[in-house]
């Protein structure tokens, strides 16, 4: 096997999607190519503290500021992806529109909102793992 054929593998390793190419040739003396694909380092996600629990007249009052909330819910387990020009605090949404986007098994699942709304708080960060029903934004209805 020469340097060429060598440079010819490399090149396919770095256009396909495969991570590592293992080639054996020769009958009498063997030679054999292990090439591996770098993978980048995911990144680690970031601890949200938990808060602390607020007096009893805070809850009251939070409760009925619920009652004129809806929220943008995970509909499956996986790490949360912003789009950063869509879902900011303020930003108003349609029912139907993507706010983000959550990557499960290496696939792009986009999260929609069910209600029409403006954005009141994001409550996850972009690269976050999260789970099934989740709340990810919390939209005052309009």
């Amino acid at each position: 096997m020469d340097i060429s054929q060598i440079e010819e593998l490399v090149g396919i390793l770095r256009s396909s999607r495969i991570s590592e190419l293992v080639v054996t040739c020769g009958q009498e003396e063997k030679t054999t190519v292990r090439l591996k694909k770098q993978l980048r380092p995911q990144r680690a996600p970031r601890l949200v503290p938990v808060a602390k629990e607020a007096p009893a007249v805070q809850k009251e009052a939070a409760s009925t500021a619920e009652e004129h909330a809806d929220y943008v819910t995970a509909r499956m387990v996986g790490i949360f992806h912003s789009l950063d020009s869509t879902a900011s605090v303020g930003s108003p949404i349609k029912a139907g529109q993507a706010v983000g986007a959550i990557e499960s098994m290496k696939l792009m699942n986009d999260v929609v909102s069910d209600h029409d709304g403006v954005i009141s708080e994001i409550l996850v960060e972009d690269g976050m793992p999260v789970e099934f029903g989740q709340h990810l934004f919390k939209l005052q209805k309009s």
